[in-house]
């Protein structure tokens, strides 16, 4: 059996070309996305980095006591306070010490989170100058990361205290956690008398007492707390880990289906040649060793390929990721064993896999029926194939249901509503069963045509496994495409949407050059007449009971709460929004469901600072797409900077009044006064622009290896129709029709597959409706045609030509005779 394995794959080259190349892609696929992924999932920057060569570092106390369960539990917050006068100055005592800075300092047209230090500070960081010198007066600078042509250029710089220019007098080389600019110690002082931190060379006993537990004293690999990126690089990939992880389940999924299904088109094809081998005598595990013999020699070399091409793919992902801003520049896919091997034991599995299914179909016919099962087409739907498809409809409609009634906010993004997904798979998996009435609605109108339309459906209707073997990839690669691009256009657009309906805003007020807007653009914007301001801030806060039993960790909205009901259409559960104060907090559903608080309730919430402060909660909100949201006056928003301020022109003003008013107020601060509509629009255009870069990757990889599985599968098919083309030529047809007759075919075979990618598309899709009709009153229906029309058109394209292109190799080899 053996030999004669050797010997199929040696005369069947085609068919198995085919496998091969299916199978060799998609272990690429796989190598490249699970490499990616291992590179996201590490520590890039294990250690201390900007403290690298401090001894002793000491900090304010970073984190917060709560209870749990009866147990401590310690939670950081974001902004702790400076260190005090009272655990600086014994400092000074214990030998030598250098006082840390950091504030916002942005050189204009630099980025955006710029922060300053004072230069003393460069000497216990990775920090070397590479052109000029260190600042020496007040009104110098260096540069971190900078251009050196810089050096000795005046530039506009900003910081909290206002705008000044300075000249630069060096540049330092850059590094990947922070872009600084550096001031004499005397200037950094100045503009930021906070002391964020303290570098002490004294010995650590001595330093620990002098602090007298007032300050966390750091040491060793300790000091990693008082870092820039405390996470050593792993938070800045959170979205390229995302979107590898995302692509990797997607492809992974595609690459194995596809690869099953084509080594089951394959040994199918075989049915004749099985036959004739049970009828000479060839046993079942005869039959069955020599078809996973064939499948494991093509499945090992193809796999083997498809790593090594999976790994040069993996640097131009690298290279992908970097440019469109999914990962930072530093990051780097390296070379790794470990995902080549996970690639190639799931190539290797999913071929053995795919020929196992139809293998085992075929040794358990008897010898006297082998003959009658190669000339007539059987069921296609095995045991196996009914409990896989069932399986995976489960599957599908779990997560869909889960969704809908537990957590329907998982609808707004792709990735949380992944596994609502392989309903398509399911619907795939049961073409056989769904074929024959689509496949009559398809080709009805063919039956009134003339003989050649007739052929043309009677094959497709007839010849139920090869059409279902080329239907299958087109429903997996269609029904992905119009699937997540509805998905989530519908999910942006309900964002959308409901941020139209939630305000009564007029414009809007953003940062054009920095990320936050600072406190003198604020007071400007409130001196307009005529008009209510709204000042919008995020702040982490920890929310406790009195007794400081920890209830939850939030992100919550810092507004002018006085204005908050005019400005903001806040949809109440309970409660009331007539009598705020800066003492009130605004829950929502989700949020009071889930720790069961009440209106009325006293909460304790944890600041950015640390401090804690007793809210009560004034009115519950219904829960939106926005996810759950809370609301607490902007006098608790410690040490965050506003991102945006919404005005509104009062009854008998005009907007067109307050908005020149505006837009004069703001004039030469780093500000642009938008009108609220434009605001949005803009807002969704960015949403789109990062939903084409996402889909790029999650969709494009398993758009393009469905592609390459139609032309795969078209190409397989067509190796075994001699016969057919022989009986064709025999009664007439000539070559040209003969092609003609294939193309045709095989054009609707793709109309077929579209019709099944649609209803499968659909019921994806009323899913993830009826889960945001539980979020937004009215959900709209954005189906992006014009780009499915052209995947349509490509995957039409691709299968024709393929069709064609096999049709003409076996004419030219004189499959119709002379």
């Amino acid at each position: 059996m053996l030999s004669i394995a050797v010997a199929t794959l040696r005369t069947r080259w085609v068919s198995f070309a085919g496998a091969f190349l299916a199978l060799m892609l998609g272990s690429a696929v796989i190598a490249a996305m699970v490499t990616a992924l291992a590179a996201t999932s590490t520590t890039p920057f294990p250690g201390p980095q900007r403290f690298a060569t401090a001894p002793i570092v000491v900090i304010p106390r970073q984190t917060v006591r709560l209870t749990t369960d009866g147990r401590p539990v310690d939670l950081t917050v974001r902004r702790p306070g400076g260190l005090t006068p009272d655990v600086v100055a014994p400092l000074a005592s214990t030998g030598k010490v250098i006082a840390d800075r950091t504030f916002s300092a942005q050189v204009a047209g630099g980025p955006s989170d710029q922060v300053g230090h004072a230069w003393s500070a460069a000497a216990f960081t990775p920090y070397r100058l590479v052109a000029g010198r260190a600042p020496s007066t007040a009104g110098e600078i260096a540069v971190g990361g900078g251009d050196s042509a810089l050096v000795n250029r005046q530039v506009l710089l900003r910081t909290d205290t206002g705008r000044s220019a300075y000249t630069v007098t060096g540049v330092t080389a850059p590094v990947w956690f922070e872009h600084a600019v550096f001031f004499t110690d005397e200037e950094a002082a100045r503009i930021s008398p906070r002391v964020d931190a303290v570098v002490a060379y004294g010995p650590v006993d001595v330093v620990r007492t002098s602090v007298s537990g007032a300050a966390q004293v750091l040491t060793g690999d300790a000091r990693q707390a008082a870092e820039p990126d405390a996470s050593g690089g792993a938070d800045q990939l959170s979205d390229a880990e995302a979107m590898a992880g995302t692509s990797t389940v997607l492809g992974v999924g595609v690459a194995i289906f596809v690869v099953i299904a084509t080594f089951t088109v394959v040994t199918d094809q075989r049915r004749r040649e099985l036959a004739l081998l049970r009828t000479v005598g060839a046993t079942p595990w005869q039959m069955r060793q020599m078809v996973m013999t064939e499948a494991a020699v093509v499945g090992a070399v193809a796999s083997a390929f498809g790593c090594v091409l999976g790994s040069l793919l993996s640097r131009s992902l690298n290279t992908w990721m970097i440019d469109h801003g999914v990962a930072p520049p530093w990051f780097t896919i390296d070379f790794a064993v470990l995902p080549l091997l996970v690639a190639f034991a799931v190539g290797l599995t999913s071929a053995l896999l795919g020929a196992s299914v139809a293998s085992w179909r075929s040794a358990r016919v008897r010898p006297t029926a082998a003959l009658h099962d190669a000339a007539v087409e059987q069921r296609v739907m095995t045991v196996a194939r009914w409990l896989l498809s069932i399986g995976l409809l489960a599957a599908g409609a779990y997560a869909a249901g889960t969704t809908i009634v537990g957590e329907p906010s998982r609808a707004l993004s792709v990735k949380h509503y992944l596994p609502t997904f392989v309903l398509i798979a399911g619907f795939a998996l049961l073409t056989p069963v769904i074929l024959g009435p689509v496949a009559r609605l398809a080709t009805w109108p063919l039956g009134h045509l003339r003989a050649g339309s007739m052929v043309v459906r009677a094959a497709a209707l007839t010849a139920g496994r090869r059409t279902a073997g080329m239907v299958a990839p087109i429903v997996v690669g269609l029904g992905l495409a119009a699937s997540i691009l509805a998905v989530q256009a519908t999910a942006d657009d309900t964002v959308t949407a409901e941020l139209r309906r939630s305000t009564r805003a007029d414009f809007t007020v953003v940062p054009s050059e920095t990320a936050v807007i600072d406190p003198q653009t604020v007071a400007a914007i409130r001196s307009v007449p005529a008009a209510d301001v709204m000042v919008w801030a995020t702040t982490l806060i920890h929310l406790a009971t009195v007794s400081d039993t920890y209830i939850d960790t939030l992100d919550a909205r810092t507004v002018d709460l006085a204005t908050l009901s005019a400005i903001q259409k806040v949809a109440l559960v309970a409660g009331s929004l007539s009598q705020l104060a800066d003492d009130s907090l605004i829950i929502d559903q989700g949020l009071a469901r889930r720790n069961s608080l009440r209106v009325g309730d006293q909460v304790k919430a944890y600041l950015p600072d640390g401090s804690g402060v007793i809210l009560r909660i004034a009115a519950e909100t219904k829960t939106g797409v926005a996810g759950e949201t809370v609301y607490l006056s902007a006098v608790h928003a410690v040490g965050e900077s506003p991102t945006r301020v919404d005005v509104m022109a009062h009854p008998g003003a005009t907007p067109a009044d307050v908005g020149a008013a505006l837009r004069a107020a703001v004039r030469g601060h780093d500000v642009q006064v938008v009108p609220i509509g434009v605001y949005l629009d803009a807002v969704r255009g960015e949403q789109q622009q990062e939903t084409r870069q996402a889909i790029a990757v999650i969709l494009g990889i398993a758009l393009v290896y469905s592609f390459i599985a139609v032309a795969n599968t078209v190409v397989i098919a067509a190796s075994g129709r001699r016969h057919e083309i022989v009986a064709l030529s025999l009664a007439g047809a000539t070559r040209r029709q003969i092609t003609r007759f294939i193309a045709a075919e095989s054009l609707l075979v793709v109309l077929i597959g579209a019709m099944l990618a649609a209803g499968a598309a659909a019921t994806v899709i009323a899913c993830q409706r009826a889960a945001l009709s539980r979020l937004a009153a009215n959900v709209p229906l954005s189906i992006p045609w014009l780009l499915l029309g052209e995947i349509f058109a490509v995957c039409t394209a691709i299968a024709t030509t393929a069709a064609i292109l096999s049709a003409l190799r076996m004419l030219r080899g004189g499959a119709t005779g002379p």
